[in-house]
Formats: C-alpha cells, sequence, structure tokens
C-alpha cells in the first residue's frame, strides 16, 4: 500500500509540475490583449502625426498636381553668366513612346509586377515583407515599396528625424503615393519614375542612363541591356556595369529571370539572354557641367537653408530643385576661368614631379595606412554588406580589374587592384584657391579640388597646417604691443625653458646673423618668429588672429608662430584681407540675392562695411610693407623673375613638415587670393614625404593665376594701382636694413654707451620690465 500511495503521490507532482506552466501563462493573457490592440492604435496616432505634417509639410495636391512642370533652378555669376543649374528631372526628360519596352517590362517585372493592380501602396506585397522579416528573419525579404513609393522618395528626399527617420519616411512615401495615385495616370507614375531616378554617378533618368552606358537612345535598348539598367536600382554603386561588371551581370541575370517568372518571355529565351557576355558602349556625361563645381556645391547648401528660413518664416514652400529659383552670385565668371585654367597647366606639370618621386616608393611602408584607408572606402562597405570576411574582403581589394582613376588628360582606366589603385590616389597633389575683394568680402573665385567627379572633398574649406603663412599675425601682435621693428635679433638657436626646453629650428640649418623684423618675416626665419612670440606670449596672438578673422580651434602652445594651427584656406585668406584693408575687418560671402521664378526677391545680401578693426592701421600699413618684401627679396620671389609680375605684390609662403602641405596667400591692391597644395592624407606625406615645398608648388601656381590675371584686359583692375603707401614717420621707424652678418663694430660711440651686444643686452632687460606694461595696455585696447 505504501509503495502504490508513493507511486501515485509521484504522479499527482507531475500533473502539477506540467499545469504549472498553463496557470502562470493566464497572467500574461491581460497584457497580450492590451500590446494587440495598442500596437495598432499607436501606430495610426503616428500615421496622423506625419499625415498632419507634424514631421515636416507634405506635399499637396496642386503641388503634385504640377510635378510635370518642374524647372530647374539656376546659379549665376555676378557678371549674369550661368553657372550651373539645380534640378530634379533633367531637361532631357523623354516620353513614355521614346522609352523601349523592354525597359518597361524589366521594370514592372523586378521592382512592382502589381503595379497596375494597386494605388500605390501594394497591400499584399507589404504584408509578406513583414511576415518574412519579422516571423521568418530573413534579412532580404526585399523592401516592398511601389514605385509610386520610391516615386516620392525620389521627388521629396528623406529627412533626418532621428530615431523615427525610418517609420516617418515610410508613412510620407506612403501618403504621397497615395495622393500622385489620384492625380496621375499609371503611364504617367511611370514616366515620371524612369525620368527622375538616379543611377549613380549624377546620372538621372533613363536617357542620361542609356546614354552613359550603352551610347544609344532608351527606345533602342535590348532586353539584356535594359535589365543591366533595371538592375542597377537596386544598388547604382554596387551593381555599377562599369566598375563591377561580375555583380552586373549576376544581377542582369537576376532581372531576366523575373521577365521569365512572370512570363514576359520563354524560357528558352532567358536562358540565351543570360548566357550574352555583358557588353556595355560607356560614353561619360559631363559632371556637373560649367565652372565653379566645388563653388556651386557650397551655394547649392547654402541656398538650401535660406530657403527653408525662408519657407519657415513666411509659410511657403519654395524649393531650390523644382521651382525655378535664381541665385546671383559674387563670383567674378573671367576670374573663375582663369583660375581653373591655372590649377591645371601647374599641376599637370607639378603631377609629373610627383609621380617620378613616388615611382619607387614601396607600398610595404604604408601597409598599415593602405588598409584603414580601404576600411573606410565605400567599396569595403558593400562588400560587408555581402556578408563577406575581413580576409575574403581583403582579397577582392588585391584581385585586379579596371579601375576609372584621375588624371589631368581625363579619366583613365586602367587594369589594376583596388587596394593599388588606393595607394595611387595618395600620390596626386591636390589643390585648392580663393579670391576675395578686400573692399566688400565677396568672394571672385573658388575653386575646391582638381576635379569634382573624383574628389568632392572642398579644400577651400578643409582645414589643414598652416605653416609660416601663420607668423604676420605673430609680428602684427608684436608691433601692436610696441616692439621696434628695427630691433636686430640673433638668429641663435634657443632653447625656451619656459616652453618645455622647445627649441625651433630653421629649414635651412643656418643660424648666423641678426634680423630685423622684415628681413625675419621676408625669409621667413623660425628663430626670430619664435623670438616674437615669446616676447608678446600666446594668448595675445591668438586673439588678434581670431578678430582678423580665424574661427578655428587654435592650440594655446608657442609653436603656433610656426603654423601648427589647422586652419581652412578661406579663413587665412580672409584674415590677411585686414592687412590690404588698413587693418578692419570684412566678413567673405558668396550670394548676393535669390529671386522666385517670377523674380520676386526672397534674400538679398546687405552691403557690409567695415564691421570692426584687427589692427591699428599702422600695424597693417607696416605688415603689407613687409610681406611686399616677401615678394620682392624673399621666398616668394619667383613671382617677379619667373612669372614676372609687376607692380605691387605682397604675400607669404608656408610649407608644413615634409611637405604635406604648401601655400602661399597674397594680395595685389584690387584682390586677396589664397593657395593650398599638398597630398590629400598628411600621414602618406609622413611615410614618404613629397617632393615640393612652397616655392616650387603654391608660389608657381599663385604666379600663373595672377599673370593671366594681368594679361587679362577683364580683369586687370583688380592687380592695377598701388598699396597705401606708408607715411613718413612709419617709412623710416622700418627703414632699416633686413639682415647683418654681425652687429656693428665699436667706436668712440660705443665707449660712451657700450658695445652693441651691451646695449642689445639692455633692450632686452628694458623690454623684459615694460613687458606687463605693454601687455597691459594691449589688453585696455582690445577690452576697454
Amino acid at each position: 500500500m505504501k509503495s502504490i500511495k508513493k507511486t501515485s503521490d509521484y504522479h499527482n507532482r507531475r500533473k502539477k509540475k506540467r499545469r504549472s506552466p498553463g496557470v502562470s501563462f493566464k497572467k500574461y493573457i491581460p497584457a497580450v490583449v492590451v500590446a494587440i490592440i495598442s500596437v495598432p492604435v499607436l501606430l495610426f496616432l503616428f500615421f496622423l502625426t506625419v499625415w498632419m505634417g507634424l514631421w515636416g509639410k507634405l506635399p499637396g495636391k496642386s503641388e503634385l498636381a504640377s510635378i510635370d512642370n518642374y524647372v530647374s533652378s539656376e546659379v549665376y555669376a555676378e557678371g549674369g553668366e550661368l553657372l550651373g543649374k539645380y534640378f530634379i528631372i533633367d531637361r532631357t526628360q523623354v516620353n513614355l513612346d521614346q522609352i523601349s519596352e523592354n525597359v518597361v517590362n524589366c521594370l514592372i517585372a523586378t521592382e512592382d509586377v502589381r503595379f497596375y493592380q494597386h494605388r500605390g501602396i501594394d497591400y499584399r506585397s507589404l504584408g509578406r515583407v513583414l511576415f518574412r522579416t519579422i516571423l521568418m528573419r530573413e534579412s532580404s525579404a526585399g523592401g516592398g515599396s511601389t514605385l509610386s513609393q520610391q516615386l516620392a522618395k525620389n521627388l521629396y528626399p528623406r529627412n533626418n528625424n532621428g530615431i523615427f527617420s525610418l517609420p516617418v519616411s515610410k508613412f510620407r512615401e506612403f501618403i504621397i503615393a497615395n495622393r500622385l495615385e489620384r492625380i496621375y495616370s499609371k503611364d504617367d507614375i511611370l514616366l515620371l519614375y524612369l525620368n527622375t531616378v538616379p543611377f549613380g554617378g549624377n546620372v538621372f533618368g533613363i536617357s542620361a542612363a542609356s546614354l552613359r552606358f550603352f551610347n544609344k537612345n532608351p527606345y533602342d535598348l535590348k532586353i539584356e541591356e535594359a535589365a543591366v539598367l533595371v538592375g542597377m536600382l537596386k544598388a547604382t554603386s554596387f551593381y555599377n556595369p562599369r566598375r563591377f561588371p561580375e555583380r552586373a551581370t549576376e544581377r542582369r541575370n537576376v532581372v531576366i529571370s523575373q521577365l521569365q517568372r512572370y512570363e514576359y518571355i520563354e524560357d528558352e529565351k532567358a536562358d540565351s539572354l543570360k548566357a550574352i557576355p555583358l557588353k556595355l558602349n560607356y560614353s561619360p556625361l559631363a559632371h556637373n557641367v560649367g565652372p565653379a563645381p566645388y563653388f556651386r556645391e557650397r551655394v547649392r547648401h547654402d541656398a538650401t537653408g535660406i530657403l527653408r528660413d525662408y519657407n519657415n518664416l513666411h509659410s511657403t514652400n519654395h524649393n531650390l530643385y523644382t521651382d525655378g529659383i535664381k541665385v546671383y552670385t559674387t563670383i567674378d565668371y573671367d576670374l573663375q576661368r582663369l583660375a581653373e585654367e591655372a590649377i591645371k597647366r601647374q599641376l599637370t606639370a607639378q603631377q609629373k614631379v610627383m609621380d617620378g618621386y613616388y615611382r619607387q616608393a614601396a607600398k610595404s611602408r604604408a601597409t598599415s595606412l593602405l588598409r584603414d584607408l580601404m576600411i573606410g572606402s565605400d567599396r569595403y562597405k558593400s562588400l560587408q554588406k555581402e556578408k563577406l570576411t575581413a580576409q575574403e574582403i581583403e582579397e577582392a581589394f588585391r584581385k585586379e580589374m579596371p579601375m576609372e582613376i584621375f588624371s589631368w588628360d581625363g579619366p583613365q582606366t586602367l587594369q589594376m587592384s583596388p587596394w593599388d589603385s588606393i595607394f595611387r590616389m595618395q600620390q596626386i597633389l591636390h589643390s585648392g584657391l580663393v579670391s576675395i575683394d578686400p573692399d566688400n568680402g565677396h568672394v571672385k573665385a573658388w575653386v575646391g579640388g582638381n576635379d569634382f567627379r573624383f574628389f568632392q572633398y572642398d579644400h577651400v574649406l578643409s582645414k589643414r597646417q598652416t605653416g609660416s603663412t601663420f607668423k604676420p599675425f605673430v609680428y602684427a601682435t608684436a608691433l601692436e604691443m610696441g616692439i621696434d621693428p628695427c630691433e636686430y635679433v640673433s638668429n641663435e638657436l634657443v632653447v625656451y625653458s619656459d616652453y618645455e626646453d622647445w627649441a625651433p629650428e630653421n629649414v635651412s640649418g643656418v643660424y648666423d646673423g641678426y634680423y630685423s623684423m622684415k628681413g625675419a618675416l621676408a625669409h621667413s626665419i623660425n628663430t626670430i618668429s619664435a623670438h616674437y612670440i615669446s616676447m608678446t606670449g600666446v594668448i595675445p596672438v591668438m586673439e588678434n588672429a581670431r578678430k582678423a578673422g580665424i574661427i578655428s580651434r587654435l592650440p594655446a602652445v608657442p609653436s603656433l608662430a610656426l603654423g601648427t594651427a589647422n586652419v581652412s584656406l578661406l579663413e587665412m585668406t580672409t584674415a590677411y584681407s585686414t592687412f590690404l584693408n588698413d587693418g578692419s575687418t570684412l566678413q567673405p560671402f558668396w550670394i548676393l540675392r535669390i529671386e522666385d521664378s517670377n523674380g520676386n526677391i526672397l534674400y538679398k545680401r546687405e552691403s557690409q562695411s567695415s564691421s570692426s578693426r584687427a589692427w591699428e592701421e599702422s600695424t597693417a600699413l607696416m605688415i603689407t610693407d613687409m610681406l611686399k618684401a616677401a615678394v620682392d627679396n624673399g621666398t616668394a620671389g619667383r613671382l617677379r623673375s619667373q612669372f614676372g609680375l609687376t607692380g605691387d605684390v605682397a604675400g607669404k609662403t608656408g610649407t608644413t613638415q615634409k611637405n604635406a602641405d604648401t601655400w602661399f596667400i597674397g594680395f595685389t591692391p584690387g584682390l586677396v587670393t589664397g593657395v593650398w597644395t599638398g597630398v590629400e592624407n598628411p600621414a602618406f606625406a609622413h611615410l614618404y614625404g613629397a617632393p615640393m615645398s612652397s616655392s616650387a608648388s603654391a608660389v608657381p601656381l599663385w604666379g600663373e593665376y595672377h599673370r593671366s590675371i594681368q594679361r587679362n584686359g577683364n580683369t586687370r583692375k583688380y592687380v592695377s594701382g598701388n598699396f597705401t603707401p606708408l607715411p613718413d614717420s612709419l617709412a623710416i621707424l622700418i627703414n632699416c636694413t633686413m639682415y647683418l652678418e654681425e652687429l656693428p663694430s665699436e667706436g668712440w660711440w660705443e665707449n660712451i654707451f657700450g658695445s652693441p651686444r651691451e646695449r642689445e643686452h639692455r633692450r632686452q632687460e628694458r623690454r623684459e620690465r615694460e613687458r606687463p606694461n605693454r601687455f597691459r595696455r594691449f589688453l585696455e585696447r582690445v577690452f576697454p
């Protein structure tokens, strides 16, 4: 009996254990029911916030109804010359009867097979995607977006709404797609899509794409050619047939399989089409047609912001890409053209020097750097999305293929590996140039780089070490603080114990003689610049540079005097304009006004007068005279000897370590121009060095440009005339020999007043005693 009872008790416990999970589950039933009910409610409420425009205004029916009348916006130079256009729909758009049915069939079979059945949202496809993504956990279930939704995204690009960006964008596209379907026929929507869809590389619309890749009109596209273009739409860069023919062929065959699946073609036809090798007739079209592509990109950014602010203030909806906006700028068309031509002439020759210098460079020294650049590349990220391992990706980068690379003779296609192309691109000499009218702050020329097709990084705005171009701010601060410009300073190598034993060296390695302030600046002597910043202190130099127009972060270290700060070319050129402008500051600008298509002014830049003063007029005049000596007798002497520049010219060279950066910022009576050249990655220069200093790179480029300005009748006005003459009092103050090998020998004067060295020692002591008073007077001027 006991054993039977034990058995019974055992089974009872087993039943309780089996029942216990069912009992506990009942506790969660209310929560599950609430979740099932609340999630759709919350989604509906969220949808309402999008529909009401709380996440951004939605286009109304009237706006969508006029979509086929979109007008390109235009940007003009100061003289009325057209620089370029901004648009969504290319003016070379085609009608549906000009497009091969092969394109239409491929598009519908691949992107939206139920296109003619739904009303903008394919709920069946959407449900399938949600089921396969959420329940089946498939990462490649497809996007579920109809052609109407894709068209909505093309016409109204997505905004950044933080963590809500994706759901907001999806709901916006649902709403806009539905509205499009109510206004347009299916054929109209199809045509709008094919005329606006991007194919990568600044190619928009089926017409431009068919001309680019097959050099034929879209009506003449064969099935296999149409399949290539439609296949690109999944990822235009990844499936680019020019760059990745194997991937493009695989994707083309997927599109052909879709045609077969939905019975657009027979099985035998599909097999024969898949067997055809990929054949392109690549005809590159002009990228960013017209001058000043980097400038126009900056204008696009600024004009978009101006219009956004105007729309918010006036409850309007002006669009830079669709509304025929006209943007008038300060650019001088002739100066811009001369600048671009000068860069091409000079850098074509200078790149040959670079190529010869790096011809024997061993890639093994840069393995770590090249790997970092590889990991940061778009190609690497695309391969990661294919779930390739790091080793497989690197193997792919080592495999040779046709690579399109930059050259001054035009794009070249070479058989090389992506790894080798990265190494090659590090050897390219890059450039930037900007010219400013000091009288009003107008930017007259802007060249941000070599070729916008390959290099979108704008070197007018990028920040690089300034080298010796920063020295004039140190010397100007010294003058402001009362230091005698004709006080000879020894060119000896000095260790500054107050600055952690800092011992700046001269590039020449020579430490003989004595320099006046003009001589030291004209010949860019590091030891003298270090001496002056030790006299003025670092903070006053920083404050004065900021007043002149430098807004970048400046390190509070004495090496600032030698140009260790990273500053943009635009900032440095702006700051130099204060010397030409008698010490007064002006903010540079480039947009004069913006008008709508009817000529109504939406924005107008008011003319500006000198807003503040960076330097005393006497300081600006003396620095200008010293910088003029740098051209006449100093580091920029090639401007006279090689380029034959006449008239008043002033400026300063700058070269950073290993020649990674070369600068020349100079001015004539009517124009301030800054030039930068260098390798794109300073880390590459630190490994291998670079062959040219500023006198061999930036100075010749500046000279080429200004020689063209002098020879051109339309631009000669910028370089004619003279600088403001020095008053007699200032001329006497700086009228001294720039360099002395030895101080004058002792005579009866020295017997009474002491030797030059003794007098120099006493002056040094007196300056040290007066230094706090000078600094206090300086602070009183800065903070009255």
